[in-house]
């Protein structure tokens, strides 16, 4: 491993156990209560573990991909790291840990997240992943980080990894559904992205990857809103006609995205295209890269199709990474389906040019959820 990524990962991994996440949805009951000093305790007090694990699911599930089938289980949610200094005036953010382990190996992820009074939030991760090697098969492993700082309307984030295993057989689901996948058998990632907001629902966005696909790309955004007038037709704005005209009520319907870009990769020069729709039920994205890669995909989600917080969605992808230069075709669907006594369901799967691979996931809460008429 080169030296810039080893320190790269070690520091991150160093903040995912210091620092931050606020915009990380936790799980289902995971909200951290204010934590007060106990008489005669230095700094913050840590919580109980029957505190920490009050959030905490275990997850029963199977999984095949190209590495074969096998049945999964872990531990989801456990909240760490939560507490405050100064009587509750400086918190230590929100800390979540995941663990699972299966037939043919097993990952660690841990997240920590911070907000940061009057000026924003910050987030860190750490990752770790790994296969047995058993019955002649290839082991290896995989090291991931990642840290976020919002502060503003400016947003910085880097990425990074290391990988001694194919990651189509680290992370399959992943792997297959990314138009342009990394199928090195061994190798690093690092990723440094800035993104910043330069008017009302205008935004851009800088990227630098080192890698297999290492390059540079670069994508203005427009966000305008459809507004419901009282008394006129609805109207696709950047700001809201309120703001302009206290005398006129209106409400927002939903949000298109308009993106243009460029990239500049070992390849060649591509052009970046995007377009969706955030609607209240509903939301639709659609990207292509074309040049001398070229890929497009269409996603679909649905919000509370099936029950209350479910969510369903359905995606496809056509690339020349996939057939040797040869355009191919990647379907996926994903299911969340929530289940009685704050039980949950999780369904993966994806099938086409590159391959397929499934997985279903079932969360059982170390404390169920009851609720009247249950």
């Amino acid at each position: 491993m080169n030296r810039p990524l080893c320190l790269f990962l070690l520091s991150a991994a160093l903040l995912g156990n210091v620092l931050p996440a606020a915009a990380q949805r936790l799980p289902a009951g995971t909200n951290a209560p204010a934590l007060s000093r106990q008489p005669g305790a230095a700094g913050a007090s840590q919580p109980a573990a029957s505190s920490a694990l009050e959030g905490a699911s275990v997850t029963l599930g199977a999984e095949t991909g190209p590495a074969g089938t096998t049945p999964r289980l872990g531990l989801r949610g456990v909240r760490l790291g939560t507490g405050s200094l100064g009587n509750g005036s400086l918190s230590l953010g929100t800390g979540n840990l995941d663990t699972s382990l299966s037939g043919q190996g097993g990952e660690v992820h841990y997240r920590h997240s911070l907000v940061l009074p009057l000026l924003g939030y910050a987030e860190a991760g750490t990752e770790a992943q790994w296969l047995w090697g058993a019955g002649g098969g290839r082991g290896g492993s995989r090291l991931a980080a990642d840290g976020v700082l919002a502060a503003g309307p400016v947003e910085v984030r880097l990425t990074g990894e290391r990988f001694s295993a194919p990651l189509l057989l680290l992370r399959p689901l992943d792997t297959l559904d990314d138009p342009t996948p990394d199928s090195r058998p061994e190798g690093s990632n690092v990723t440094a992205a800035l993104r910043a907001r330069v008017g009302t629902g205008t935004f851009v966005s800088v990227e630098r990857e080192w890698g297999q696909w290492a390059g540079t790309a670069a994508d203005l955004e427009v966000r305008p809103q459809r507004w419901g007038i009282d008394g006129g037709p609805a109207v696709l704005a950047l700001v809201n006609p309120g703001d302009l005209n206290p005398e006129v009520w209106a409400e927002s319907q939903g949000t298109l995205t308009l993106r243009l870009g460029a990239e500049q990769r070992r390849g060649g020069a591509g052009l970046r295209l995007g377009a969706g729709w955030e609607g209240g039920t509903a939301s639709t994205e659609l990207s292509a890269v074309l040049g001398d890669h070229s890929e497009a995909a269409a996603r679909w989600r649905a919000y509370d199709l099936l029950g209350p917080e479910s969510e369903l969605a359905l995606g496809a992808a056509l690339s020349d990474a996939w057939g040797g230069g040869r355009l191919g075709t990647q379907w996926n669907a994903a299911l969340l389906l929530p289940l009685p006594a704050g039980r949950e369901l999780q369904l993966r799967g994806t099938a086409g040019a590159a391959g397929t691979a499934a997985q279903a996931v079932l969360l059982l809460p170390l404390h169920p959820v009851t609720t009247a008429g249950e």
